[in-house]
């Protein structure tokens, strides 16, 4: 790639793919012993900060299958971390609400998440931050109106 950034810009791609890597997998290490998937607490992430919504707005939040929603679903009130009811519009439809257990795990999953922020932002200056989440978010809306308008 060339453009006006030279060499800069050609390996940002494969830097944010391997940030977004490694992030996960050292996540991943630090919820293990909570006993959860990935796939699981990521359900639940979701689902509590969208408490009530269908299996149908969840699998679209969350850009999943709706059967693979619908398994996740099923196991997880299997085990108590969520409630699944019937949708008052829609007798086919699922409401999902996360239970006090899975408020209990989102609290300590934040608190995990919040000690990985701390930890992989070592060494960047407090006063960097903001700039490097307003130029991260610049990319990140210059490739949601990419996609927007490839949609047209």
């Amino acid at each position: 790639m060339t453009d006006r950034h030279g060499s800069l810009t050609q390996g940002l791609g494969f830097l944010i793919s391997d940030l977004n890597r490694l992030m996960r997998k050292e996540f991943d290490r630090r919820v293990r012993p909570l006993g959860l998937t990935r796939a699981q607490w990521l359900f639940l992430m979701h689902l509590i900060r969208q408490p009530g919504c269908t299996q149908s707005e969840l699998a679209d939040s969350m850009q999943l299958e709706k059967i693979t929603v619908s398994r996740h679903a099923e196991r997880l009130a299997r085990h108590g971390w969520i409630r699944r009811s019937d949708a008052a519009a829609d007798g086919r439809a699922y409401r999902l609400q996360p239970t006090a257990k899975a408020r209990r795990l989102h609290a300590e999953l934040e608190r995990r998440a919040s000690g990985l922020r701390v930890d992989c932002l070592a060494g960047i200056a407090a006063s960097r931050l903001p700039a490097l989440l307003r130029d991260l978010s610049a990319v990140k809306t210059n490739l949601l109106h990419l996609d927007a308008a490839a949609k047209k």
